[in-house]
C-alpha cells in the first residue's frame, strides 16, 4: 500500500545543473534537427512510376548515339519534348573538333525537338575562347536556330565551363543570345554548385536555367533538400520550373514535384548529358 503523501526527494544543486544542461543540449539538438530535417516525402528516391509520370510532361535528354524512350504500341508519347544533342564542339589549344549525331533520329509522333549544342573544354583549352572557337560555336547555334524555331522554339547550350573559362562563358552566352533567330528562346544547363555562387546566373541573358541534380557527390542529400525547399540561398534562376534528373539516380518525389518542367536522361539506355560523346573523348 503506497503512502498517501510520499515525500519528494531533493535533487542536489550540482545534479540539478547537470540535468538542466542535458535538457538544454537535447533541446538544441532537436531544434537543429527540426530546422534541417528532410521534408516529408523527400526521404527516399522516387519510384519508377513517379519517374515515368514526371517524364510524360517533361523533356528527354537524348545524346548522339541513342534515341529516346519509345511509347508502347497504342500508348501516348512518354515525353513532350526531346532535347537532342545535334552538334558537339571539343575546344582544344590547337583548335576545335566537331561531332554530332551518330545515327538517324527517331522520335514519337508529337514530340517537339529542342536542339542542344554541346561544348567540352579539353585540359589545354585556353581561358578565353579563340576567335575561331567563338565563331564555330556561333555558327553551330545559327545552323540549329531554324530547327529550334520549327520545334519547341528553344535551343539549349550545354557546357560545364571550368572555373578558368567562367568569364568567357558569360560573354559567350550573350553572343549566342544575339545569334538566335527572333522568337527562339535560350536554355542553359548548369552544375548544382553554380547555383550557390552568387547571382551571376541570374544575370545571364537566357530564358531558362536547368540545374543538373545528379552525380552530386557526398553532399547529394543536402543539395536535394535545398532545391526541394526552394532555398533562398540558391540563385533565383536556379529555383525556376526546370530541373534536371537521372532515371538511374532518381531524386525524392518531393523534389520531382518542384519541377514543372523536368528534364530526364537515362545513362544506360538513351542519353548521358554530363559526359562528352565517346567520339570526342581525348
Amino acid at each position: 500500500m503506497s503512502e498517501p503523501h510520499a515525500r519528494r526527494r531533493r535533487v542536489p544543486p550540482a545534479t540539478a545543473c547537470v540535468v538542466t544542461g542535458i535538457v538544454l543540449l537535447a533541446a538544441g539538438l532537436l531544434a537543429h534537427v527540426v530546422r534541417h530535417r528532410v521534408p516529408e516525402g523527400a526521404r527516399g528516391p522516387a519510384s519508377s512510376a513517379e519517374v515515368a509520370a514526371s517524364l510524360t510532361h517533361g523533356v528527354a535528354w537524348i545524346w548522339p548515339d541513342s534515341n529516346g524512350p519509345r511509347a508502347a504500341h497504342g500508348d501516348a508519347s512518354p515525353y513532350r519534348e526531346a532535347a537532342v544533342l545535334v552538334e558537339s564542339l571539343m575546344l582544344r589549344a590547337g583548335g576545335i573538333e566537331h561531332g554530332g549525331r551518330t545515327q538517324p533520329l527517331a522520335l514519337p509522333a508529337g514530340v517537339r525537338l529542342v536542339p542542344v549544342v554541346h561544348l567540352e573544354a579539353a585540359e589545354d583549352a585556353p581561358a578565353e575562347f579563340t576567335p575561331a572557337q567563338r565563331d564555330a560555336i556561333v555558327a553551330a547555334v545559327r545552323r540549329q536556330g531554324g530547327t529550334a524555331a520549327a520545334g519547341a522554339g528553344l535551343l539549349q547550350l550545354d557546357f560545364e565551363a571550368p572555373a578558368r573559362q567562367r568569364d568567357a562563358y558569360r560573354k559567350l552566352v550573350a553572343t549566342v543570345r544575339e545569334a538566335l533567330p527572333a522568337g527562339v528562346r535560350l536554355s542553359v544547363t548548369v552544375l548544382a554548385h553554380w547555383c550557390a555562387q552568387g547571382d551571376w546566373l541570374d544575370r545571364l541573358p537566357v530564358d531558362e536555367v536547368v540545374p543538373m541534380l545528379y552525380r552530386l557527390g557526398p553532399h547529394a542529400d543536402d543539395w536535394r533538400r535545398r532545391f526541394a525547399q526552394d532555398d533562398a540561398g540558391l540563385a533565383r534562376r536556379c529555383r525556376g520550373p526546370a530541373l534536371g534528373f537521372a532515371t538511374n539516380d532518381p531524386p525524392p518525389a518531393a523534389l520531382i514535384a518542384r519541377a514543372a518542367r523536368p528534364y530526364w536522361f537515362d545513362e544506360a539506355a538513351w542519353s548521358n548529358p554530363s559526359r562528352p560523346p565517346r567520339h570526342l573523348v581525348p
